[in-house]
């Protein structure tokens, strides 16, 4: 009996051990976070990149700046009720093509906000994978940069701890509009600002950035295959509460429209050419209120035959008048790719509390 209890608890020790190494693979222990001076011609800028929240952006940069990449770039695109962006072209206004890295993986999804004096990736609109060298300091805040306009947002991997005053020289800098860096503005300083040097001060762990850049890489795989997954996460929050607070179950029609009945209604159900009156409160996944006739006191109109999108011509189709419906609207549903700029995100899942009113 003592035997069986003495291997009985060799056997959970080692399940524990086992457990916990997997978790340990799965989530590395914090590390230091590396700080780099960025010297300037109008100063020194130190920076605090993040290692844990952002590794993938953090190594992209200080391997840049191990291999000196970044000595005699400029700040090419200064917007001073924006950001300021360099790292890419050099006081002539040429592009640095030799030294260039692959292209990295966006961290988006890591919790940093693109708030004033953050460092973040820049990239190429409509292709959240493609940052390599370039990066910008927001010198306001820009939190509609955290949204995923174009299917991702922008990375932030970093704070500016010093030098904050040279930050602000290079955003009032004057600037024209250079004839090689075409846009719609001056944003170009006149005078170049040059990135003499970005040096590491102290020491990184380069192992432990490692395996940190592999499980974020493990993470960003993931939620590549299913974009929708850090919304789904949030939606199942928002179906249990409504289960709960209604006393119904979800319901799912072939298209992928859910559905929680809220109220029961004892009117009747219009049919496919109605024109319909309700009253609708819309949020994304996150909370955020984009539209609502509630708020205006006004209830809003339409055509069942179409004039909506599709999830709101389903979802209400098969309503009651007085019936109120809790309705989980996928993209393809709803605004889709495109989404609906700039209260709506392109690939929204949508959630409405929709009432039926009225059959006009």
């Amino acid at each position: 009996m003592i035997r069986t209890m003495f291997v009985a608890a060799l056997s959970a020790a080692a399940v524990s051990t086992a457990l916990a190494q997997d978790k340990a693979k799965v989530a590395p222990k914090p590390m230091d976070n590396p700080r780099v001076a960025m010297e300037t011609t109008l100063g020194t800028i130190v920076l605090e990149l993040d290692a844990n929240k952002a590794p993938i952006s953090t190594d992209n940069f200080l391997k840049y700046a191990e291999s000196g990449f970044y000595n005699g770039t400029i700040f090419h695109r200064v917007m001073s009720n924006f950001m300021i962006q360099g790292g890419g072209f050099t006081a002539d206004m040429d592009k640095k093509t030799e030294g260039m890295r692959p292209m990295v993986k966006n961290e988006w999804r890591n919790g940093l906000s693109n708030q004033r004096g953050t460092i973040a990736m820049a990239r190429l609109g409509g292709k959240p994978h493609s940052a390599s060298s370039q990066f910008f300091i927001n010198v306001v805040n820009n939190k509609g940069l955290d949204q995923p306009r174009d299917g991702a947002a922008y990375a932030v991997f970093g704070k500016v701890v010093e030098g904050m005053d040279v930050v602000d020289k290079i955003r009032n800098t004057k600037v024209i509009k250079h004839p090689k860096y075409p846009a719609g503005s001056p944003v170009t300083p006149e005078v170049p600002v040059v990135i003499k040097s970005v040096k590491l001060i102290g020491t990184c762990d380069q192992k432990a950035l490692d395996q940190r850049c592999k499980v974020s890489a493990q993470k960003i795989a993931k939620y590549d295959a299913n974009p929708l997954l850090d919304q789904e996460k949030l939606v199942d929050e928002i179906i249990k509460k409504a289960e709960a607070d209604s006393g119904n179950k979800v319901q799912k029609s072939a298209s992928g429209l859910r559905w929680v009945t809220l109220k029961d209604g004892d009117g009747a159900t219009p049919s496919p050419t109605d024109r319909v009156e309700v009253h609708y409160t819309g949020w994304l996944t996150n909370g955020s209120k984009f539209d609502s006739s509630v708020d205006r006191n006004k209830p809003f109109t339409f055509s069942l035959s179409g004039g909506v999108i599709r999830g709101w011509l389903e979802g209400v189709a098969t309503m009651k008048v007085g019936e109120k419906r809790k309705l989980i609207i996928p993209p393809n549903l709803g605004y889709g790719k495109r989404g609906s700029p700039p209260r709506i995100p392109a690939n929204s899942i949508l959630v409405f509390d929709v009432e039926l009113l009225a059959i006009k």
